[in-house]
């Protein structure tokens, strides 16, 4: 949001800019150009009702007209222009809010682990693969959270979820998906909501493959930066 109020404002200077530089040189022109009409106009026919001075008298009253519906419609841009950035920044705002009220409804670290423990069991008795990951950003990125778990909530099917580990890290849980296709997803998240490449630190673990119990997953997610994943 910060970042586009700067490019508005920006905007709005160059345009001032352009503006009074086009004005400035209309009435350079005008000025010069009536000044050089004034002798031939008035003193050079001294009769009031002649053409000269009719011409001089119609050109002086266009003139002032178009410099004063440049300055009309000037007002009128800028009135639009500013209509437009308050539209956006409501809409920036209203997804800010709802980002911000689907982080506070995401669950948090402790059912992680416990639906981390569940589908392990279930994973371990039925044969299948589970894959868990973390996923980290600096957290000096906190603009970054809300878009990629946005992104991420779209991007899981049912049965998968999705967990807010800190405020910076969030915690994947994704039965029977194979973990080529898990860095697929991230990255297709990634893309889509903006985070610059090598910026997420992803840990992704698969059981049986990569993990052969549930202390040994719990423990390499553990190993992801700025998570709090503790032991229960």
């Amino acid at each position: 949001m910060k970042n586009d109020l700067r490019q508005w404002q920006e905007l709005e200077r160059r345009d001032w800019q352009l503006w009074l530089l086009a004005i400035f040189l209309l009435v350079i022109l005008g000025f010069g150009l009536l000044t050089f009409m004034f002798p031939s106009a008035f003193w050079a026919n001294s009769d009031p009702a002649s053409l000269p001075q009719k011409a001089f008298v119609g050109f002086s009253a266009l003139y002032g007209l178009a410099i004063v519906y440049m300055l009309q419609r000037q007002a009128e841009i800028r009135r639009l222009r500013q209509q437009l950035f308050d539209a956006q920044a409501a809409i920036a705002e209203a997804e800010h809010t709802a980002t911000e009220q689907m982080l506070r409804a995401l669950p948090d670290s402790g059912p992680f682990r416990d639906a981390l423990a569940m589908e392990y069991r279930r994973a371990s008795s039925s044969g299948h693969a589970l894959t868990a990951v973390v996923l980290a950003l600096p957290r000096e990125r906190k603009q970054d959270v809300g878009r990629l778990a946005r992104h991420l909530c779209s991007a899981i099917r049912p049965g998968e979820s999705l967990y807010r580990i800190t405020d910076s890290a969030f915690g994947l849980i994704l039965p029977k998906m194979d973990p080529r296709d898990v860095a697929a997803v991230i990255a297709r998240a990634q893309s889509a909501s903006g985070v610059p490449e090598g910026l997420l630190e992803t840990n992704i673990v698969s059981y049986p493959m990569e993990a052969g119990s549930l202390s040994e997953m719990e423990k390499r997610l553990r190993a992801t930066a700025g998570t709090e994943l503790q032991p229960a």
